[in-house]
């Protein structure tokens, strides 16, 4: 039978976390009700959530949170559940924490709104979320408590039903620089020559030769492997491509788009995986841009593209996710952190973004994603058997749930040159990690 929830009022907020938890998450049918009469007289699987409980009904206790339309700095009390701290700590309830106001406070990314003080690239800092101060960065800690949700009704309500969701694992690539040296030019590669020689480099003299003279494929053509075991594991990759023509010298390297070798990469990726545009570090501030580089792949594959990740992470809300609507782009994964792994929304399944400042839920759908190669390897300095434990932790900690696995990567970090030597392998681990209990 359906469940019926009763509210005093069903506000935008919390019709978009009620729907995110039962349909998204829980898979179940429910209905959102202000009227006590309608609550009172069902005869079905019902509960309450509200300041106070209208009779003897299972009874969930309203921080007030949802019930507000602005932004500003919650007063927000923690409390300990289950061996964790919790924000949004309630009395007299079925649980001792507003579970709806918590997984809101994270999936709308709600503290990305306030007052912070933003890294180099004016990103905002996994130290400054509310999860890494309370630990529960690493767990999608609201699709847990949506199953400890799920276990708590199934106990208490009659003619409940949930639906079953299983694993599933997402590998996606972001190609900022599709070559080495294949297509830098004689200038661009006779000052690598010269600055590796006179460093004593001399896998990087070797490597400069040997491509130059066709004797080896350039280290970052990466993309047979890539096609090779994906396919080994039954996987439907995604790649993005850096397309900027004056993007941000430091930042933005890629080649050329109009280079044929790049054009024909694209055009053979697409064969074989999804394709999206990865944005300029420079168009994060310029949408004319944004439009240009967005237009410059359709018009390569000759269709529409409504896939994207922002070049360097670079998210700043709502900024960004509004020029990705005023482009046509639909679906964005670039909701994680460069600087730590874990869950920056909280959650392991996609979701609608929801703006604070329109207080609706938009068309453009988020996915996150648990881990970065970069982030593995630059920020957190780990080796590659530490960062496949990492990486097998979080794995577990989605299969869980049976939530949906994210994973970033490079083609360069494939390299197996310089810092990258080693890493080929903790990528073939993260895949036959996530194939167990899940290959077809």
């Amino acid at each position: 039978m359906q469940l019926l929830i009763y509210t005093p009022q069903v506000t935008p907020r919390v019709k978009y976390i009620f729907n995110f938890l039962f349909r998204e998450i829980l898979l179940c049918d429910m209905e959102l009700t202000s009227v006590a009469a309608q609550f009172a007289a069902y005869q079905g699987p019902k509960f309450s959530y509200a300041a106070q409980p209208l009779a003897k009904e299972l009874f969930f206790k309203s921080s007030g949170f949802l019930s507000l339309n602005n932004i500003e700095k919650p007063s927000i009390k923690i409390s300990a559940f289950g061996g964790e701290k919790v924000p949004f700590a309630v009395e007299d309830s079925a649980l001792t924490f507003d579970v709806f106001a918590a997984s809101f406070y994270f999936v709308s990314r709600y503290e990305e709104y306030l007052p912070y003080s933003p890294d180099e690239h004016l990103r905002f800092p996994p130290k400054a979320s509310l999860q890494f101060e309370l630990g529960l960065l690493k767990v999608p800690v609201v699709d847990q408590w949506a199953i400890i949700l799920k276990n708590l009704l199934a106990s208490k309500l009659e003619n409940l039903h949930f639906g079953t969701r299983k694993f599933e694992f997402i590998p996606t690539i972001d190609i900022d620089r599709a070559y080495h040296f294949k297509s830098s030019g004689v200038v661009k590669n006779t000052a690598r020559f010269l600055k590796a020689l006179a460093k004593g480099d001399t896998e990087r003299l070797k490597n400069i030769i040997t491509t130059g003279l066709g004797k080896r494929n350039d280290p970052f053509d990466t993309y047979q492997f890539l096609h090779q075991i994906h396919q080994r594991y039954q996987l439907n990759p995604i790649f993005f491509f850096l397309l900027s023509r004056q993007g941000d010298k430091n930042h933005d390297v890629n080649i050329h788009p109009n280079d044929e070798l790049l054009q024909d990469l694209i055009l053979a990726v697409s064969k074989h995986g999804k394709v999206g545009i990865h944005p300029s570090y420079a168009s994060n501030s310029n949408v004319l841009k944004l439009k240009e580089e967005k237009a410059t792949l359709e018009n390569l594959l000759d269709k529409a593209i409504d896939l994207s990740r922002q070049h360097y992470l670079k998210l700043s809300l709502p900024k960004t996710y509004l020029q990705l609507i005023k482009v046509g782009i639909n679906h964005d994964y670039t909701m994680g952190y460069a600087s730590e792994v874990g869950f920056r929304a909280g959650t392991c399944t996609p979701f609608f973004w929801y703006d604070l400042q329109l207080e609706k839920q938009s068309h453009l759908k988020v996915y996150p994603f648990a881990v970065m190669d970069a982030t593995l390897q630059k920020y957190l300095k780990l080796s590659p058997p530490q960062a496949t434990q990492v990486i097998d932790e979080l794995i577990n900690n989605v299969k869980v749930v049976d939530g949906s696995f994210y994973s970033l990567w490079h083609n360069e970090s494939l390299s197996e040159t310089g810092h990258w030597k080693g890493w080929k392998q903790v990528y073939e681990q993260m895949l036959a990690t996530a194939a167990v209990g899940y290959l077809r």
